[in-house]
């Protein structure tokens, strides 16, 4: 079911919305509100089940709806929002207490008034969300009314408490739990081609974020983004109502590369699909054990087809979702039959392979055409190579906490038998940087001038080239939302093969250092006075980042002394072994220095055995 279609009142914004009820609930207890006419929008997620979280959910959008509509020219626009929630509340708590089958019921709201192409509020109660997408980042602008949300807040439990907390869905705001709510409102400042999404728990709860980021960066209609993302959010299970209302504050102009790729690449791309074929036969694909159950047609057809397939539609559509599903699926496939990494590593190479040969070719007719196919091919294919990595790591992480399971089943069977089993086995990940992690937040549009200002500044002071290179990374860091894999993979980058020696780690550290200071002299310096609050936010980025990377860098520095600390820890074992049995000897000598030692007793003029009394005899 889907709505919106009437023009925007406010020139160049472009609405939809859509719901749908899932894969697995009755009943859709979601409701929404697409109203170009008045600016307003907004999505609702009842709950209560039985207690009638549909009946919530519909009443507070009708009052919603109705405030708005009889004030919108009469009332302060921020005013406005808190009255329309409130009421709401007001409105459901009436209702679940005329009723007794409706005692307890409630809803979430997030709501979103355009006050003109550049500028709109956006006001929530609950968990359901607003998202805001501008080149190509995506952010969310609403911040969870869970329990577990207040408590991470609060530095009361970490991220990684946060995923398993049994509180993590249950809200400590909501509308019609009592008949007034506190409300969060804030005001978003819109540029050309920016995308807000207004969202229920059932897209981000079944959905990937980076899956929402291209779906959302897609340069489709805002009809066709919305139906994307409700499929994308059955495809990972659709547990849940899935409600989405998506905002367009007008057409972004998009790159004269992006148009090519998105027409003539990508119609390039498809026209060369059995050149793709032929190469991948030719490179083995048919004999790859993960196609052993397909003939060799068939591995061509399905395998390298449906790759082919994806990666056309990601490039006529300039997103890379899927692509990143199409490897997902190849991955979660393989491996939930046993299969191991070796095929699934020369399924991808034969990937590259065929790839590269599509653009030689398309190089032989357009060479200025190839360039722009490569670098958009090339991205897909990292994609790729990321989809698998996000699998095994996944994987992995089942593993440890398995190990970590069976470690304290075991742990127990040895206390109740009062048996040692030695060496401690620690409740972490053996491969922290594979651990889920809040990623940083994203420099704002204030402090990303400020950052790039600083860097140039230190580009200029700077001659060592590895300085250079760590001015860039910690440049970069500093502005994205980097996630902690992303921070793992260029510390890899810059350790290297390192010897554990104090002359081949302390350069780095030192190049790190220098351009961390590099940076923040090139701040103060333009400062001229006291710092001003854009200034010390960058100085926070900056700060952030440098840890982030020198924390990472420290645990492969941990990482790669393992082998030498555990042959440390065997010599230490085997040294207090040979030091307990030397002091036994020493034991036993003195023993018998004690029963075979005489000495000469001046007063009785002979030698006498100390262990009798002094001066007998033998």
């Amino acid at each position: 079911m889907s709505a919106g279609g009437r023009p925007a009142a406010q020139p160049g914004v472009r609405v939809h919305g859509a719901t749908h009820v899932g894969s697995v609930r009755e009943a859709n207890e979601d409701a929404m509100i697409v109203d170009p006419a008045h600016g307003l929008y907004a999505v609702f997620d009842g709950m209560g089940g039985a207690m009638a979280g549909d009946v919530a959910s519909q009443k507070a959008r009708d009052v919603v709806k109705e405030y708005v509509r009889a004030r919108r020219s009469q009332m302060e626009p921020r005013a406005m929002i808190d009255a329309a929630l409130n009421a709401a509340s007001a409105a459901v708590h009436a209702e679940a207490l005329s009723r007794r089958d409706r005692r307890g019921m409630g809803t979430t709201a997030v709501v979103a008034l355009v006050l003109d192409p550049r500028r709109m509020l956006v006001g929530h109660v609950g968990d359901s969300r607003a998202y805001l997408l501008r080149e190509g980042r995506l952010t969310q602008l609403t911040r969870d009314h869970t329990v577990v949300a207040e408590l991470l807040a609060q530095n009361a439990i970490s991220p990684e408490e946060a995923e398993v907390h049994a509180y993590r869905s249950v809200l400590s705001r909501n509308l019609g739990a009592r008949p007034e709510t506190r409300v969060d409102i804030a005001e978003i400042a819109l540029q050309r081609g920016d995308r807000v999404l207004l969202c229920s728990d059932g897209l981000y709860g079944f959905t990937s974020t980076e899956a929402i980021q291209q779906l959302l960066g897609s340069t489709d209609a805002p009809e066709q983004v919305a139906k994307d993302l409700i499929e994308a959010a059955l495809r990972g299970g659709g547990g849940d109502n899935v409600t989405v209302v998506v905002i367009e504050a007008g057409v972004a102009t998009v790159p004269r590369t992006t148009q090519l790729v998105r027409t003539t690449g990508s119609i390039s791309w498809w026209a060369r699909r059995e050149r793709f074929f032929e190469a991948a036969r030719a490179a083995g694909l048919a004999t790859n054990p993960i196609c052993a159950v397909l003939s060799p047609g068939e591995a061509v057809e399905i395998v390298a087809g449906n790759f082919v397939e994806a990666l056309f539609h990601d490039l006529e559509k300039a997103t890379t979702v899927n692509v990143w599903t199409y490897a997902e699926n190849l991955a979660h496939g393989w491996l939930d039959r046993g299969g191991g990494w070796a095929p699934l590593r020369l399924l991808l190479d034969i990937l590259h392979h065929s790839c590269t040969q599509v653009v030689a070719d398309v190089r032989r007719d357009d060479a200025e055409l190839a360039l722009i196919v490569e670098a958009a091919v090339t991205r897909e294919l990292t994609v790729c190579e990321m989809a698998v990595g996000g699998v095994l790591g996944e994987r992995l992480r089942a593993i440890e906490a398995e190990l970590v399971k069976l470690y304290g089943e075991r742990q127990a069977a040895s206390e109740a038998r009062r048996v040692d089993t030695g060496k401690p086995f620690l409740d972490q990940p053996t491969m922290p940087f594979l651990r889920k992690e809040a990623t940083s937040e994203a420099a704002s549009p204030e402090v990303r001038p400020v950052l790039d200002a600083a860097l140039r500044a230190a580009m200029q002071r700077e001659r060592d080239p590895a300085v250079h290179d760590l001015l860039t990374r910690l440049h970069g860091l500093a502005c994205e939302a980097a996630p902690t894999a992303a921070v793992t993979v260029a510390a890899r980058d810059l350790f290297g093969v390192r010897a554990l020696e104090e002359r081949a780690i302390a350069p780095l550290f030192d190049a790190l250092d220098r351009a961390r200071r590099a940076l923040i002299g090139a701040i103060h310096s333009s400062q001229g006075g006291a710092a001003t609050p854009v200034q010390v936010a960058a100085l926070r980025q900056l700060a952030l980042a440098a840890h982030r990377l020198a924390a990472s860098i420290s645990g492969l520095v941990v990482e790669a002394a393992q082998p030498g600390s555990d042959k440390l820890r065997e010599a230490v074992k085997q040294t207090s072994a040979l030091r307990g049995q030397v002091g036994k000897n020493e034991a036993r000598l003195a023993e018998l220095e004690r029963k075979f030692a005489t000495v000469y007793d001046p007063m009785a003029g002979k030698l006498v055995d100390p262990g009798s009394s002094w001066g007998g005899s033998r």
